[in-house]
């Protein structure tokens, strides 16, 4: 184990307890006292012989014990990992757990000497949301989530974590979700004043909608505000998408978050779009990488995983990855977080220039890993990311996704024309 850890277990105890309850806590740990040093590893077992006498001296379950250690070590372990470019100065909590797999432990790996950092993997589901999988053996996860809990403190932010499996009660992993408990700002958006600053400024804000499954996305501008709606003008695509949602996403430019907002009226004629009910979403707006496509019509998919089969549909797809819609089976649960998987489907391979739909089909077979998982009703919910594609697949992907754009706006166009008649 780090150095570290026995470095800030000292502290914790004497500022909790005094000086000399480092040395009792030595000695009741049967372990001969000696300096320990930041840049160093140590024998688990002296860890955790330690960890229970820390416990017994400040009167605390061992749980207990760990997660405060855990608080109390997070500001050192920010400014270590600032100190060595680890951790970036404006990172925030979900931020640098982001970043905490595949960025910073991988730093204090030491294959040489057979040192490996603890198994936790991350994955950022949402802006105020990262899923953990806690697959370390030492079973410390009430550590971790003191380090985490710690950083929300450290940084003011109200950090909240659910923990749906646990190691300590005889789960193959532990399964966290962290969640910021204000992911919106909604403490710190006024839409009065928002929209004042755009319109005096005269600032384009981007709206983002969907028409047939395609992201229709334009800028427009403010023309008036109030208190309870906002005019807007913006191009005539958008404002037909607008329509047909009956809903619209904006990126203001000095908002961290997007807003959504309902339609209330839409004029094709004046080219503006009356838009009341304005709420933060959880996120900012217009950061995706890669374009997603919702299938027009229903496109079946095998899932592979631990050597079982389940049938279902897409739900969305992108370059990225894709999201499925399966029957609730038994074999999918949490302690898949992560698991490797494949994916294999057929992507109906239309022709843009027709309305042919019944064309023939291009069959491809993925791998990625299992990423999030919600139940909905009789179903499951499925979020995979893919591992790095080949150009062929990566094509097959980017093909299909303009064929259905071109096809969208012809008929967004279509309705445009006629809507103007």
């Amino acid at each position: 184990m780090h150095g570290i850890i026995f470095l800030a277990m000292e502290d914790f105890l004497e500022s909790r307890c005094g000086a000399g309850a480092w040395s009792r806590a030595m000695r009741e740990a049967n372990l001969v006292e000696q300096p320990f040093t930041p840049d160093r590893f140590y024998p688990d077992e002296g860890a955790i012989d330690l960890f229970a006498a820390v416990a017994r001296i400040v009167q605390l379950p061992l749980t207990e014990t760990l997660q405060q250690l855990g608080h109390h070590m997070s500001a050192g372990l920010l400014s270590m990992g600032r100190s060595m470019g680890l951790i970036q100065e404006e990172w925030r909590t979900l931020d640098i757990l982001e970043r905490l797999s595949t960025e910073i432990l991988t730093a204090f790996a030491n294959h040489s000497t057979g040192v490996i950092p603890p198994d936790i993997r991350t994955y950022r589901l949402k802006y105020g949301e990262v899923a953990v999988a806690y697959l370390s053996g030492r079973k410390l996860c009430p550590l971790f989530k003191g380090i985490v809990l710690g950083m929300g403190a450290f940084f003011n932010e109200p950090i909240r974590i659910e923990e749906r499996l646990c190691l300590l009660e005889n789960a193959p992993l532990c399964r966290l979700s962290v969640y910021l408990d204000d992911p919106a700002l909604t403490k710190h958006i006024n839409i009065v004043r928002e929209f004042q600053m755009v319109h005096s400024r005269i600032l384009e804000i981007r709206f983002f909608n969907t028409f047939s499954g395609i992201p229709v996305v334009n800028k427009g501008l403010v023309l008036k505000y109030s208190p309870d709606s906002v005019l807007v003008q913006i191009c005539s695509e958008s404002l037909a998408a607008m329509a047909e949602e009956g809903v619209t996403y904006l990126a203001l430019p000095h908002l961290p978050q997007g807003l959504r907002a309902v339609v209330a009226a839409v004029d094709q004629t004046q080219g503006t779009a009356l838009l009341q009910e304005f709420v933060p979403t959880d996120g900012a707006m217009g950061r995706r990488l890669v374009p997603r496509v919702i299938p027009n019509q229903p496109v079946a998919i095998e899932l592979r995983i631990n050597r079982q089969t389940v049938r279902g549909w897409i739900a969305n797809l992108s370059e990225g990855g894709l999201c499925i819609i399966l029957p609730r089976s038994p074999l999918l649960d949490e302690t898949l977080l992560f698991a490797p998987i494949q994916v294999r489907f057929s992507l109906p391979a239309q022709k843009v220039d027709t309305a042919v739909h019944d064309a023939p089909t291009t069959k491809t077979v993925l791998a990625g890993n299992l990423l999030h998982m919600d139940e909905q009703e009789e179903r499951h919910r499925l979020r995979i990311v893919f591992k790095p594609l080949t150009v062929n697949d990566a094509h097959l992907l980017r093909t299909y996704y303009h064929e259905r754009e071109q096809i969208a706006y012809r008929r967004l166009s279509a309705l445009v024309a006629s809507i103007k008649k």
